[in-house]
């Protein structure tokens, strides 16, 4: 059994050989401490300090090394999230039906693609059959209403024209001729009976009353023709005023009852058009259709794409149940968390166009509309929400998908930087290899700051053009932890 400390040994005693094949030696400083006693040898090692590893050139190239000057530019840290594609809540619709009943035919299937006003399901509903009746009695009743205020109306007209004859004393000749084939109904029996008993009476009177001043006709004969005069007379104005009263009234209760139907007849329509029909749907109601006169049909309240299917044939449902549901993934959004130390990188981008991808596209970039960067902090994950709205007429964008999202925030400043593969660790320092004189190299250690893919910020240990190893650094590791060991 091969023991970790054996293990350790073989690989040590390996990369001697190898380093010894290239003609490599570590340095140490010349302010190096003594070697310790043979007391202490035991003791545990500490951290190294500067050092200096030999490498000879010739060696370099087959190593990978490579050296550049650091340099001070404007460091841009592009901030990178994690979203997910959600669907668009304002393009998204529940759809439950509006009255109790029982489903007589389902005409969409999952995934299917529906246009706004198709039938998607059709509900056998009672309360939708009784709305539909009751719209045709009323629709009925109102037709012959209309008929009858017609005719009301006109009657009422002509008794007011006659009326105005009759008190003008005109000729029964001219009455007759003005008034025929004029509807008048009771009243023209009434008032010309009257209005001829008055002329009869008036010139009755007139006749006999020569006659009493010559002794032909005694005084009684003439109080009984003065006294049928007057009463004829009174009779004629009593009948004009209460037969003008009732023509004007009968006209407005007829009106009345024209106006009130016609409100019921569009109470009617307005509680189907509530439950989904249309003014189509209204106008084509025919009581001859039997059953199917308590349809009630579920209509697409838009363009989209049915995302859930809740509903079989035959089944009841009610204004409970949702049956189906509809989605426009036209359009759908983009939700990605912003952390809070995030928040002052991405400050005021609502309104801004952010780019993102998706493993699922490789090298596809899309885009989305910030609309919304949330106002609240969340306390469990610490991140405010962030929204922004995609174009997806292509359909590749699919909700749940995860994606990665560039924002379009970034924090600029003048700095000293190296690439990353030119920072190296260890034993939790951070240093450089910065060339020396001829084949060494000096571990520098070095302070980091703010990183992207490209680029490491240098707060401290490295000045603006200073060389540094940027390629093979681990080569020059690997020797230095090597010659450590050794120690």
């Amino acid at each position: 059994m091969v023991t970790p400390a054996a293990s350790t040994m073989a690989w040590f005693a390996l990369w001697t050989a190898c380093a010894a094949a290239v003609g490599c030696s570590f340095v140490a400083p010349k302010h190096a401490a003594p070697e310790p006693p043979a007391a202490a040898a035991a003791a545990p090692a500490k951290a190294a300090g500067p050092s200096t590893v030999e490498f000879p050139r010739a060696s370099w190239p087959a190593a990978g090394i490579v050296i550049e000057p650091a340099r001070v530019g404007r460091f841009e840290q592009q901030v990178t999230v994690t979203g997910k594609i959600m669907l668009d809540e304002d393009r998204v619709a529940h759809i439950f039906p509006l009255v109790d009943g029982r489903v007589d035919a389902v005409k969409v299937g999952l995934g299917d693609r529906v246009k706004k006003g198709e039938v998607m399901a059709v509900i056998q509903s009672r309360e939708v059959g009784d709305a539909m009746l009751r719209l045709v009695q009323d629709r009925l009743q109102l037709s012959f209403a209309l008929r009858k205020n017609e005719w009301v109306q006109a009657v009422a007209a002509n008794t007011q024209a006659l009326i105005a004859l009759l008190r003008a004393n005109a000729p029964i000749e001219r009455i007759d001729a003005e008034m025929r084939n004029k509807p008048l109904g009771e009243y023209r029996e009434t008032l010309l009976t009257a209005y001829i008993a008055n002329d009869t009476a008036k010139k009755n009177l007139d006749r006999l009353a020569p006659l009493q001043g010559q002794g032909i006709l005694a005084a009684r004969q003439l109080f009984e023709a003065e006294a049928a005069s007057t009463t004829a007379r009174a009779t004629l104005t009593s009948l004009l005023e209460q037969i003008e009263q009732d023509a004007r009234q009968a006209a407005i209760m007829q009106a009345q009852q024209v106006q009130e139907l016609q409100t019921r007849v569009a109470v009617d329509e307005t509680a189907l058009k509530i439950l989904g029909f249309d003014a189509d749907d209204i106008a084509k109601i025919d009581p001859a259709r039997g059953k199917d006169l308590a349809h009630c049909p579920v209509h697409a309240p838009f363009d989209g794409t049915v995302i859930s299917k809740d509903v079989v044939l035959l089944e009841h449902v009610g204004p409970t149940n949702q049956i189906l549901g509809i989605a426009d993934l036209d359009s759908v959004w983009l939700a990605a968390d912003i952390y809070e130390e995030q928040l002052p990188v991405v400050r005021g981008i609502a309104d801004e166009t952010v780019a993102f991808r998706s493993p699922a596209w490789p090298g596809r970039t899309f885009s989305a509309k910030i609309f919304y960067t949330g106002d609240l902090v969340d306390a469990t994950t610490r991140t405010v929400s962030m929204r922004a709205r995609a174009d997806n007429a292509e359909g590749l964008l699919k909700p749940g998908m995860f994606v990665t999202v560039d924002l379009p925030g970034s924090t600029q400043a003048t700095v000293v930087q190296v690439p990353p593969s030119a920072v190296l660790e260890h034993e939790g320092k951070t240093f450089v290899f910065v060339p020396g004189a001829g084949d060494q190299f000096e571990r520098r250690d070095v302070t980091v700051g703010r990183s992207t893919p490209q680029s490491v910020e240098i707060t401290t240990g490295i000045a603006d053009g200073e060389s540094v190893v940027v390629a093979g650094g681990f080569a020059l590791k690997s020797r230095m932890l090597a010659d450590l060991l050794g120690e």
